[in-house]
């Protein structure tokens, strides 16, 4: 029996679940490890997947008495789930959807359908399913639509949001709710999907190959979840406690995918983040053109939270790659302009016993970020609020060519590094053949973003950032660049740019520089 089974490391269990996903006793042993670190959630959806992965009619009952002696002795037993499936126009489509979510959904209580009775074949048929819930939402906006699903689930159920055409797949719900209850700061979780499914004229076979990937591949491990500012797929599974105290979606956005963009910040606001869960699959069968509504919800956004959504929410993989320190290095890192935290984000992921801050000018920008670490809202062209010498490491991705006097902010911040102490930049490179031939031809046009981004005060070439480093007293310890793309009149341009110049090739191809330096 399973309960007679040594006690195993986490490590290899990981490695038994990699051999074989579908073991239903890796799981019981995974449950076994999460009780006995006190995790009880998480051991009790370990022992519910094993259950639901068994085949063995006596493991069964064992498993099963084990699950209702854990529901009885627990004062807050783990949410069950209610699905949310909208409704599509393809009753092909709507029936193997449905097959996929009604044979992976494990311990589900309801699944909900939402009709906005687009099809009157397709509901006609969710109509004659006992296992659906049907809600007709025709006519209805986004926020009432789920408010009538959250209404028909049980009360205390957790809401999965699948997305328009997403089909669960093996292990998906299990690994979405494994990463809900990691701890309590985090307030939904996003599953992962594939990229657009063209020209498909049967349905049942792509999911079923699309599982077989996720047998193999979609395996446990808390370094397979990521915490992110906004959702990348829309299917999103939500804790029931944070759906009810934020309001639900707001129902002015047109699409599901904003809608649960400003979701996310609306947890934010609640200090719950979002984690991408990238071990839990779903596989979608369409990917709707919703061009026509995405500037009104952009515009929507930008007014409810002043950010924009193409700008100020993305990190700098680029950047954090320059802080070569041990994982678990106990180091503190400033990030100037720091925009809504993306960055911290990912280092907080890399170094989990970092201190990390920020500095944020714009007002927006600085209510998301501020609701996760410890951000100033100011301008760091003057005496920073913290002690000399407190920074290992301070970060200004591409804050220099906003500055007045950028040469005097990294003297001043000299202050505020530890001896050994480090500057990691990002400066554009006004040298770029994309700058320069439109120059040659006459134009020198402010763009809204980029190396002449209007905002930009001071522009630079390689030879005068390591200029103003060394003026500044610092000692560069690399300098990298990163690349856009460039057309073959351009590239010819450089070879003869380089023919009647002292330039290498590389000065005018860099985007970017990348810059690491020491404090002297």
């Amino acid at each position: 029996m399973m309960e007679a089974e040594a006690l195993r490391t986490i490590k290899t269990l990981y490695e038994e679940a990699a051999h074989n996903s579908l073991d239903h006793r890796v799981y019981y042993q995974l449950g076994k490890y999460y009780e006995k670190e006190g995790n009880k959630n998480r051991a009790y959806l370990c022992y519910e997947h094993s259950y639901f992965l068994c085949d063995d009619k006596e493991e069964q009952l064992f498993l099963e008495k084990r699950l209702t002696d854990w529901k009885s002795s627990s004062e807050n037993p783990v949410p069950s789930v209610s699905l949310i499936i909208p409704a599509l126009t393809s009753l092909e489509q709507m029936k193997a959807v449905i097959a996929a979510c009604l044979l992976r959904k494990e311990d589900s209580s309801r699944v909900i359908v939402l009709d906005w009775e687009e099809s009157k074949e397709v509901t006609d048929w969710i109509l004659e399913q006992k296992d659906l819930t049907v809600v007709s939402v025709k006519g209805e906006n986004l926020h009432n639509a789920y408010e009538k699903a959250a209404e028909k689930a049980d009360k205390n159920d957790d809401l999965l949001l699948l997305d328009r055409g997403a089909a669960l797949l093996s292990h998906a719900l299990f690994h979405l709710r494994m990463s809900l209850y990691k701890s309590n700061d985090i307030g939904a979780v996003n599953a992962v999907t594939n990229g657009p499914a063209q020209g498909l004229t049967e349905f049942e076979t792509p999911i079923k190959r699309a599982d077989g990937y996720a047998v193999e591949h979609s395996l446990p491990g808390d370094e397979r979840m990521d915490p992110v500012l906004l959702p990348s797929c829309k299917t999103l599974l939500v804790k029931r406690e944070f759906w009810e105290e934020t309001g639900g979606l707001d129902g002015s956005f047109l699409t599901l995918e904003t809608a649960q963009k400003d979701y996310c910040f609306q947890l934010l606001q609640l200090r719950k983040l979002t984690y991408l869960c990238h071990h839990g699959y779903v596989y979608t069968l369409i990917q709707p053109n919703n061009s026509s509504f995405q500037w009104f919800d952009s515009e929507y956004f930008h007014k409810k939270w002043d950010v924009r959504l193409n700008y100020s929410l993305f990190a700098r993989p680029e950047i954090l790659r320059l802080i070569d320190e041990p994982a678990e290095a106990s180091i503190r890192i400033l990030d100037v302009g720091c925009a809504c935290g993306a960055s911290l984000l990912s280092m907080k992921k890399k170094f989990p016993h970092a201190k990390l801050y920020g500095i944020e000018l714009d007002p927006g920008s600085w209510n998301i970020a501020s609701k996760i670490f410890p951000v100033t809202q100011g301008n760091v062209e003057g005496d920073l609020d913290y002690p000399e010498k407190f920074f290992d490491y301070i970060i200004f991705g591409d804050v220099l060519e906003h500055l007045h006097q950028p040469e005097e902010v990294l003297i001043n911040m000299k202050r505020y590094l530890k001896s050994g102490g480090r500057i990691i930049a990002s400066i554009p490179n006004i040298m770029h053949i994309s700058v320069l031939a439109d120059l040659l031809n006459g134009h020198f046009t402010y763009q809204e973003s980029g190396i002449l981004d209007r905002t930009h005060l001071r522009f630079f070439t390689k030879a005068e950032i390591v200029k103003m480093f060394s003026r500044a007293g610092y000692e560069i310890k690399d300098i990298g660049n990163t690349r856009a793309y460039m057309t073959k009149d351009q590239e010819n341009l450089v070879k003869t740019l380089c023919d009647i110049s002292k330039s290498p090739a590389n000065e005018f191809e860099a985007y970017q520089y990348l810059v690491k330096a020491e404090k002297l």
